[in-house]
């Protein structure tokens, strides 16, 4: 111990600050390396939280005294993996997260409708009725929070005037993803259904970015609506037909060796027409009325004289005989009523229908392989190209009478030997890419720092000290070394060693004047071998006395 700490003394001044230095950074590495393996695992207790909720939530936490992280803007935070549970428990009793945005139908459950004005009530309604879609709507995988607006016109007494409500919904996308057609039109039919009189083409939706994801118009009001819708059919119905033409020949050419184009006239024009047809040979009696009628008349005038004798009864008074006319009238009258035979037709002709048809279908040959091992392309017989133009015009519905035309060719398609990627088994590492790069440099300056700096310090202390034993042993050995030379000298008279009696040979040994005896030498190297630990202490001895 003394060694070692006389060791440290003889170090210099930079050595000794590169030491401690060093030993400092150590300390600390270790010590941050065992916070972080000692540090408890965390998992998200909410992945994806308003700013409100968010600084609520952290308000909770502090009152609990639980350790957290805010990531992702604050919208995301992370607590120990073993309080998940009971902290999302804990948060749901004071209603945290909220639902959705705004208000629901809990509005009315903190208020006193008795004295309040009908003013009140309405907005009331019409806020709470905002709140509950925008839950609603929120709920939506692809949508991390929506707010709904309605304009819900009031009918006054007396007032002519009427308008329709309309509605406006706007939603942040969760992700970088977007809000299909039937998903668009899903959030228009749901606010459309929940409000009376509301029609969904009077539902816009617009995204957080801005983009209009439907127009709210009605297509009596707007031309433009119904250019759009009408362009959007045809786009979808040329899209189809195509789809279903590269699908069926792929079946016989192989996949990504056939592409087709549509292009269909369709007629948007709506058409009523109502039509009525007489036929006067087809008459039929519906009635008949007759009429009789039979008149008799008579006429019993004379020419006698007027005179007063004339009026005395029981007198009779001059004249001639009596005399008179009689007349017997008869008519008759019969009506007939015939119902004519009348073809009445209400035809209405829908707009979408197509007029006409233009395919065009492209596709590649065929391929083989050489002697060589190279490919080698071979364009389709004509009879190939026959089939599947009659595949193609089945598949499409073609018409001659309305002018279709379908034009096949082949042609060598371009190999562009696109490289597809394709997931590794540890693409799931780069979501904690950082703390992984992190630690391995952390590990490097540590491995760099025990190989470069404190090994040879601690090899050059412990050689020190190793130095410093042996000088010990030195010294021992040369205030010894003439008792053991003495022992040496007298085992060697006892115990000669018997050498066979041969010639004896001169050997050189390097550093020595003069010439040994084989016998001499084999002799000290017998000695040695036996004590070598004597030999050392002589030798030793010797150089420190010379």
């Amino acid at each position: 111990m003394n060694t070692l700490a006389q060791s440290f003394r003889d170090l210099n001044q930079i050595k000794l600050a590169a030491m401690i230095a060093t030993a400092v950074v150590m300390i600390g590495f270790f010590a941050f390396i065992s916070l972080r393996v000692t540090s408890p695992s965390m998992a998200p207790l909410y992945a994806s939280v308003s700013l409100e909720d968010g600084a609520k939530i952290v308000a909770e936490l502090d009152k609990e005294n639980v350790k957290y992280e805010l990531r992702s803007g604050g919208t995301q935070i992370l607590v120990p993996a073993d309080m998940v549970d009971r902290l999302r428990l804990t948060m749901a009793q004071n209603s945290l997260p909220s639902a959705g945005s705004g208000v629901g139908y809990e509005i009315f459950d903190k208020s006193n409708t008795l004295g309040t004005p009908n003013f009140v009530l309405n907005i009331n309604q019409v806020r709470a009725l905002e709140g509950e879609l925008a839950r609603t709507i929120q709920g939506f995988d692809t949508v991390d929070a929506a707010r709904v607006h309605l304009v819900i016109p009031t009918h006054e007494l007396f007032s002519r005037q009427t308008s329709d409500p309309t509605a406006s919904v706007a939603v942040k996308l969760r992700g970088a993803g977007g809000l299909s057609k039937n998903e668009v039109a899903a959030i228009r039919q749901l606010v459309a259904t929940a409000v009376p009189g509301l029609k969904p083409q009077r539902v816009t939706v617009v995204d957080s970015h801005g983009t209009l994801l439907a127009k709210g118009q009605d297509k009596n009001s707007d031309p433009n609506a119904v250019s759009e819708e009408s362009d959007a059919y045809r786009v979808e119905y040329e899209t189809r037909l195509s789809g279903t033409v590269e699908r069926l020949l792929e079946q016989s050419v192989g996949a990504s060796k056939v592409k087709a184009e549509v292009h269909a006239d369709i007629d948007f024009d709506r058409i009523v027409t109502n039509k009525e047809k007489y036929d006067p040979e087809g008459q039929v009696a519906r009635s008949t009325q007759s009429v009789s009628d039979n008149e008799k008349s008579s006429d019993t005038s004379n020419n006698q004289t007027v005179s007063a004798a004339n009026n005395i009864p029981g007198g009779s008074g001059a004249g001639g005989a009596a005399g008179g006319s009689q007349a017997n009238h008869v008519r008759t009258e019969e009506t007939t009523n015939f119902e004519i035979n009348k073809e009445v037709t209400n035809s209405i002709k829908e707009s979408g229908n197509v007029k006409k048809l233009s395919v065009a279908v492209l596709v590649d040959g065929t391929y083989t392989t050489d002697k060589d091992g190279k490919q080698v392309y071979a364009p389709r017989t004509p009879e190939e190209l026959k089939k599947l133009e009659e595949l193609v015009k089945t598949a499409v519905g073609f018409d001659a009478a309305r002018g279709d035309t379908v034009s096949i060719v082949n042609m060598q398609f371009v190999n562009t030997n696109l490289e597809t990627f394709t997931a590794g088994p540890f693409d799931w590492i780069k979501q904690d890419l950082n703390s992984i790069i992190q630690t391995m440099v952390l590990g490097g300056v540590a491995i760099l720092s025990i190989l470069l700096v404190i090994r040879p310090l601690v090899a050059r202390a412990i050689e020190s000290v190793e130095m410093a034993s042996k000088e010990d042993a030195l010294e021992q050995a040369a205030l010894a070394a003439p008792s053991i030379t003495a022992r040496l000298m007298d085992q060697s008279k006892l115990a000669p060693i018997e050498e066979p009696e041969e010639e004896e040979d001169m050997i050189n040994i390097d550093r020595i004047q003069g010439k040994l005896k084989s016998s001499s030498y084999t002799k000290i190297n017998s000695m040695v071998d036996k004590h070598p630990t004597e030999t050392a202490q002589i030798l030793k001895a010797w150089l420190s006395g010379m």
